[in-house]
């Protein structure tokens, strides 16, 4: 038997379809829209979900829904590469509308909770805490006066030598001119783009991505063309190459080729090095997120793409936020032939980085003990995802399905069609647990069913106990219409 928004979204179609809504004509509000069909406010919504998703309707930020351009969707669709998606450009209106929904889920967030699975840092315990603050005492011993002078140039010296022998693990061959030190990734991000784009140009994206990246994005004025992952395998090289063909205007390519936020994915090497080809192809600037790339489960380290630049066309961001110190907020970005742009917005976006947080890492990492803690931390990872898995396929809604990372601490789940996980956040609050909803990793709204969690935690008890109440709520969740504020 057909569901009753299905019913009332295949009406909608063959209304559209016959020209009754013209293309950007505003189609009824969700109140309109169930009392004329006799439908419940939750049925009219899932409606209009349906419709999104089969490229019939867009929603439009405080705006409502509207008629897409579904002919040239369709068309394109025909046209695109088998089973891949059709990339899809986001617009102001999408990027607002993902703004509201981040400003919810911040609100859901405010207090403090027993299980916050949705912050981006692994359990503090798992961090070397206790080396890093000996070696800032004994700085702050010896040169307190330090404290009262503004650090000055692209970075300290002494750490830009160690992370330059720890970038040769992934294949890197730089030089410290070479090297310039941010406030953490977020900053190498942003003078990245500003290298390379100028508001209204548009940048290719995964999807899903990291909703930062999302913002950030927004913030400068850029729109976002979103290419589909591939399960396993990272950024389709196929959709991707298919957007480049089909849409104009694209300055750069980001992606996080190893350990993506939030599948966790690796693309293989042949594939990193493909596309470096196509990005070299379409004489684009490809920026390389690496922030997981020291956080592999079962391999070696693996190389950045940036390893096989040859003529300075990856620029490559990287951190010590999510394998050594959340809390120092350093970053450092290596801009290849750009360096120099990058160079100057650095210095008009923040002048330096922070002198006493590299003075600490430089001497942590001269002491030999970075690659035991990482060891450590990549085993605690591996160990942690195999249990976390085993719970939530005995406890969450039949049809879930849950994607196990190759590196990092995200697990990405996939719950029936149904599932509105925005709404769910809203109950698995009052229950002391918190979790990324899968639709801020889209600005159009996609993953409206899927979530994201951060296991990077000693499994324990309390952590069994709250996966299996988010599940069973989620179970419940299946049964009566979500509804969506």
């Amino acid at each position: 038997m057909q569901h009753s928004y299905a019913l009332v979204a295949s009406r909608l179609k063959v209304a559209i379809r016959a020209s009754e809504y013209a293309v950007g004509e505003r189609l009824p509000s969700v109140r309109e829209l169930a009392a004329t069909h006799g439908v419940s406010v939750s049925t009219a919504t899932r409606c209009y979900r349906e419709l999104e998703r089969e490229g019939y309707a867009e929603a439009r930020y405080k705006s409502g829904m509207y008629v897409a351009d579904w002919k040239a969707l369709h068309q394109a669709r025909r046209g695109a590469p088998a089973a891949v998606a059709t990339p899809v450009r986001m617009e102001y209106d999408q990027l607002a509308s993902l703004q509201h929904r981040m400003t919810q889920l911040y609100a859901l967030t405010a207090q403090p909770l027993p299980l916050a699975l949705h912050l981006a840092s692994a359990a503090p315990e798992w961090y070397p805490g206790d080396a890093l603050a000996r070696i800032a005492q004994r700085h702050l011993r010896r040169d307190p006066l330090a404290l009262g002078a503004y650090p000055s140039g692209t970075g300290l010296p002494a750490f830009k030598a160690e992370l330059i022998a720890h970038l040769a693990t992934c294949g890197i061959d730089a030089a410290p001119e070479d090297v310039l030190i941010t406030n953490g990734a977020t900053e190498a991000m942003q003078i990245a783009l500003r290298s390379v784009a100028k508001p209204g140009d548009t940048i290719v994206v995964e999807s899903p991505v990291y909703f930062g990246l999302l913002q950030t994005i927004e913030n400068l004025g850029l729109r976002a063309l979103e290419v589909p992952c591939v399960p396993g395998q990272g950024l389709s090289l196929e959709a991707l190459e298919y957007a480049l063909e089909h849409h104009g205007g694209v300055r750069a390519v980001v992606a996080m080729p190893s350990f993506q936020n939030p599948l966790g994915d690796c693309m293989p090497e042949a594939a990193k090095q493909r596309l470096l080809k196509i990005v070299r192809r379409h004489d684009l600037t490809l920026i390389e997120d690496d922030v997981f790339g020291d956080l592999g489960h079962k391999t070696n380290r693996p190389p950045a793409v940036k390893a096989w630049d040859r003529d300075g066309r990856v620029i490559y961001c990287g951190s010590c936020s999510k394998s050594m110190a959340p809390a120092f907020r350093v970053g450092w970005v290596l801009g290849g032939r750009r360096h120099r742009q990058l160079e100057s917005q650095k210095i008009s976006s923040s002048l330096a980085a922070p002198l006493l947080e590299q003075q600490v890492l430089a001497d942590y990492m001269k002491s030999g003990k970075l690659p035991a803690h990482l060891r450590k931390l990549r085993a605690r990872l591996a160990s942690v995802v195999p249990l976390a898995q085993d719970c939530v396929r005995q406890h969450f809604p039949a049809g879930t399905r849950v994607r196990g990372p190759d590196g990092g601490w995200w697990l990405w789940l996939e719950l029936p069609d149904q599932t509105d996980t925005l709404a769910l956040l809203r109950t698995a609050v009052q229950h002391g647990i918190a979790y990324t909803p899968g639709t801020l990793f889209s600005a159009s709204g996609k993953y409206g069913h899927c979530l994201r969690l951060n296991i990077a935690r000693p499994w324990s008890p309390a952590m069994a106990s709250g996966l299996r109440a988010l599940g069973e709520a989620a179970r419940r969740s299946g049964t009566q219409e979500p509804t969506m504020q």
